[in-house]
């Protein structure tokens, strides 16, 4: 796991060998901001004080082509994925492709 710290802001990044993602335990209530792409999480955060667009920002500088961005949390037991009001002008749940890779990661 690598862990960075910028100005109090941490991003993580786990590496992992290929194919194989551990999973990340979301407890009720909590949101991670995270990045998807290619059916995979690549990037997150609990640091929710920051806007989804200075995640995307510090953790890959631009969204890549086909990349998704938004949160995921726990509420009543239900893992979600919520897309990003900044980047997609709605706070709906993801796509299923999203919301099968966000379950591949967290619990």
């Amino acid at each position: 796991m690598e862990i960075s710290s910028t100005t109090s802001i941490t991003v993580m990044k786990f590496a992992t060998p290929a194919g194989i993602q551990e999973k990340i335990e979301l407890h009720e209530g909590y949101y991670f901001l995270i990045i998807v792409q290619n059916g995979r999480v690549t990037h997150f955060t609990p640091n929710v004080a920051l806007s989804h667009a200075d995640f995307v920002k510090r953790s890959v500088g631009r969204l890549p082509a086909g990349a998704w961005v938004g949160s995921a949390t726990k509420n009543d037991g239900y893992l979600t994925a919520i897309n990003s009001y900044t980047f997609y002008k709605n706070q709906l749940p993801a796509s299923p492709e999203i919301q099968e890779a966000v379950h591949a990661r967290f619990c």
